[in-house]
């Protein structure tokens, strides 16, 4: 009982220092900082190695497959005619209650969605994060021509930019090393074409600067956006994922037609980005892993803060000492 009563005068008389107000805010800061940090969505938080997808001909797909397939995986939410799922409030007007309407949303917009992972999803209220693909690449082309077939509304959304490369093709995908090496082969020089086709990367910074950068980072690492959403990073994405993001617009992610970014001036920034990945972190003793200017600001801020609270402090208490 005497040493309970020991600490709370020991903590009484701590309460009264001239100093205990300055270190309750020093203390308030670093919690906030601390929580902010672990609480904000990264899009670190899955990752997703994806297909490559090479345009399916008639003769490759099963129409039939991609609709059992469509019915077993999308119908729940999507409605089996992709027009989505609606109640009606007391007022009688319908409001989404699930997944929305597909007809008109293009097969670019199916492809990323799928082929990264973030659909089917058991969650539509959430942000899915990347993922594997559930379905195989055989599958998602059936899926694809099923859509095309019985539920897109006359050509509506983008088309699958098939002339820009996709994921690089995996060794289990074929029966020797040789053939694997080969399609290797080929996709690197598909690939580096593409990448090194663009003409001005200055363009490409620019417009990545003025409409990705505010979202993904200036770096491509992604951050978190409102309502507990996050601009996914761009580091493992693929130019034909970028490309598809930006005719699809998904989430909260504003849509980039090729009449408002042509498919040069996507090329562009698409090398824009793929240069901006390959270059190595600069490091330093204050290595933040170019995490981006937000956050960086946010360290910065609190740090400099964090010094003028310690001046104020040492300044008060010479001040004192001095009366």
């Amino acid at each position: 009982m005497t040493r309970n009563g020991e600490t709370v005068k020991w903590i009484t008389a701590r309460r009264r220092h001239p100093l205990a107000g300055y270190a309750v805010v020093i203390l308030a800061l670093a919690l906030f900082g601390v929580g902010f940090a672990a609480l904000a969505p990264t899009s670190d938080e899955a990752r997703a190695q994806t297909l490559s997808a090479e345009a399916p001909s008639p003769e490759d797909v099963d129409v039939a497959n991609g609709k059992a397939i469509f019915d077993q995986t999308c119908a729940s939410c999507h409605n089996y005619d992709g027009s989505g799922t609606f109640a009606e409030d007391e007022d009688g007007n319908r409001e989404m209650t699930n997944g929305p309407d597909l007809r008109e949303v293009g097969p670019a917009s199916v492809d990323f969605q799928v082929s990264t992972g973030r659909m089917p999803s058991m969650d539509p209220d959430n942000q899915m994060p990347r993922r594997d693909m559930v379905m195989s690449e055989q599958d998602l082309a059936d899926l694809i021509a099923y859509y095309n077939e019985s539920i897109r509304t006359d050509d509506a959304g983008a088309e699958i930019p098939y002339d820009v490369p996709g994921t690089p093709p995996e060794r289990a995908d074929f029966e020797d090393e040789e053939s694997y090496e080969t399609a290797l082969e080929d996709y690197e020089t598909e690939y580096d074409a593409y990448i090194e086709g663009a003409e001005d990367v200055d363009m490409g910074m620019k417009l990545y600067l003025t409409n990705c950068a505010h979202c993904h980072s200036w770096s491509g690492g992604g951050g978190a956006l409102t309502d507990g959403r996050w601009a996914p990073e761009l580091h493992d994405s693929t130019p034909r994922e970028i490309y598809e993001a930006m005719v699809s617009g998904p989430g909260a992610m504003p849509m980039f037609s090729d009449g408002v970014i042509t498919p040069e001036e996507k090329q562009e920034l698409i090398s824009y980005v793929k240069t901006l990945q390959a270059e190595p972190n600069a490091g330093g003793f204050f290595d933040l892993e170019r995490v981006g200017q937000v956050a960086e600001g946010f360290i910065g801020w609190t740090i400099g803060l964090s010094l003028i609270i310690a001046c104020a402090i040492w300044i008060t208490a010479k001040q004192r000492a001095h009366d």
